[in-house]
């Protein structure tokens, strides 16, 4: 079959490989549509490693092929005996797996997986939009870990994929939303999705801003942007007793004068909201299709990877299908 491998650096390539092997309980499936994330990009820059040989993805579809259901894949495993499985936190086990990263992932024409890690897909829910599933489950995890009030101030900062999504549910959820990004494109992107303002950072005092709009800072913050830059710049926008989720990078120094009793945390995706992500995309809650702005076959990923890194070309969600 064919698939993405990991080779190094920019050096992904598309090559024939053998078919995954059905063991236990796992069953085929054959893929349909994914689309490529931050964090593909962040091994196809060399900012992250992982084991050369390693098929990459991890946000996909596909057709099981003993039954012919269409399903999403949940990337993420967990051993399910850990203190933090046995809590109902998935998310933290010791013992967690993540496709793409630390096993192989969805971009090759078959994957065996076992039937816990699908979820079926209604007719409502097109190929393009499951391929785009996963940013909705973690923006679905962050803002529950935040737990926003409605009519609470959100400062979403980084407006690319991720942080739209976590714009359309912080709006869900009652939200007050201050998106921030360094490009206009995007927070072009930012009002059609009902952002209550949105600030450039290339122009704009980001903290200073977010304090004339909000009053008192941002009572919950998601930093989405994926740089050190941005994580420093967090304290500066969360109200007292605020919370902070780092969701694109979690490294810097932060300066915590003004952030007096807030909480800041990390956080990654859950396999357990992908059900209802499912249904919010089903239901057109949430919009999916609306990002896509580049489709390529499954054949032309080295394409794919370069569009998705060339931001002349003002990429959004690229999508890869079979």
């Amino acid at each position: 079959m064919k698939a993405a491998v990991y080779h190094g650096p920019k050096n992904i390539k598309v090559e024939k490989i053998a078919d995954p092997e059905l063991k236990g309980t796992k069953v085929m499936v054959h893929f349909k549509c994914g689309s490529i994330c931050g964090t593909d990009l962040h091994l196809y820059r060399g900012d992250w490693k992982i084991k050369k040989g390693r098929i990459i993805g991890h946000d996909a579809c596909g057709v099981r092929e003993d039954t012919n259901e269409r399903v999403v894949v949940v990337p993420v495993t967990s051993c399910g005996k850990c203190v933090y499985c046995l809590s109902g936190r998935p998310s933290l086990c010791d013992n967690v797996n993540y496709f793409g990263l630390t096993r192989n992932g969805f971009f090759a024409e078959h994957s065996a997986i076992r039937p816990r890690n699908l979820v079926s897909l209604p007719d409502s829910v097109s190929d393009e939009e499951a391929g785009i599933i996963e940013p909705v489950a973690l923006a679905l995890h962050t803002l529950e870990l935040l737990a926003p009030r409605a009519n609470d101030w959100a400062c979403i900062v980084g407006q690319g994929p991720i942080g739209l999504l976590m714009t359309q549910i912080a709006k869900l959820k009652g939200c007050r939303v201050v998106a921030v990004d360094l490009e206009e494109y995007r927070l072009d992107y930012s009002k059609k999705y009902g952002a209550y303002e949105c600030v450039n950072a290339g122009e704009q005092d980001v903290a200073k801003r977010v304090l004339e709009v909000t009053g008192h800072g941002a009572d919950v913050v998601v930093e989405s942007a994926g740089t050190r830059k941005t994580v420093e710049l967090t304290p500066m926008l969360v109200s007292k007793g605020g919370r902070v989720a780092l969701v694109g990078e979690f490294d810097g120094y932060m300066d915590f004068n003004r952030a007096d009793e807030a909480m800041f945390f990390t956080t990654y995706i859950s396999p357990l909201e992908y059900p209802t992500a499912v249904d919010l995309v089903a239901k057109k809650r949430v919009d999916v299709k609306g990002l896509i702005t580049h489709r390529f076959k499954l054949a032309d990923m080295e394409k794919a990877l370069e569009t998705a890194e060339n931001k002349m070309l003002k990429p959004m969600k690229v999508l890869i299908t079979e």
